[in-house]
């Protein structure tokens, strides 16, 4: 089975051979697979809120074109984990620090305006995407490279809070843009 699904997607013959060892939940993926999961489950997000959806030309920074006109850069990460010890009074301890990080930037450089806004959306492995925990960031809102988003028991109260689930921002004017007649 995953032997037909490689090749259908046109990968190398040693890319069938270790895609066919291994079942799809088994399988590790790459930037473009990861940036993958959310993008259609984002279009029928933004289409339920009465938005027209177009897929971004191959060559832009962004990823979709929002009703005609408003530049939508989609950024998709899975957690990454830093340990961390510790020694207080003779003990010893160990944590384990889980964090999602999104880039704004390319090589480095956050350069010209090249979307309206980010939709930032934090994957779990194992778990049902759910679009209710993304950011939806204007482009104005960036000041930096990157947004570090810990996790953490109690919710996330950083420079960004007021973007979670933040869809219905998105429309001509919120994001710096002239407001249409």
């Amino acid at each position: 089975m995953a032997g037909l699904v490689a090749e259908a997607t046109g990968a190398s013959r040693n890319q069938r051979r270790t895609m066919s060892r291994r079942s799809s939940s088994q399988r590790t993926m790459n930037r473009v697979e990861i940036h993958d999961v959310p993008k259609q489950e984002v279009v029928t997000h933004l289409t339920g809120l009465g938005h027209r959806v177009e897929n971004a030309p191959p060559q832009a920074r962004y990823d979709f074109i929002v009703d005609g006109q408003i530049r939508l850069a989609l950024r998709v990460a899975y957690p990454s984990s830093s340990r961390r010890r510790v020694h207080v009074g003779g003990r010893h301890y160990n944590y384990v620090y889980r964090a999602w990080n999104f880039n704004f930037h390319h090589r480095g450089k956050v350069g010209d305006r090249y979307s309206d806004f980010f939709a930032c959306v934090p994957l779990v492995p194992g778990q049902k995407l759910d679009l209710a925990q993304s950011f939806v960031i204007p482009w104005e809102a960036i000041s930096g490279k990157t947004f570090y988003l810990p996790d953490s028991r109690r919710s996330y109260a950083g420079k960004f809070a007021t973007y979670r689930n933040a869809w219905v921002r998105i429309r001509r004017g919120e994001a710096g843009e002239p407001q249409s007649a």
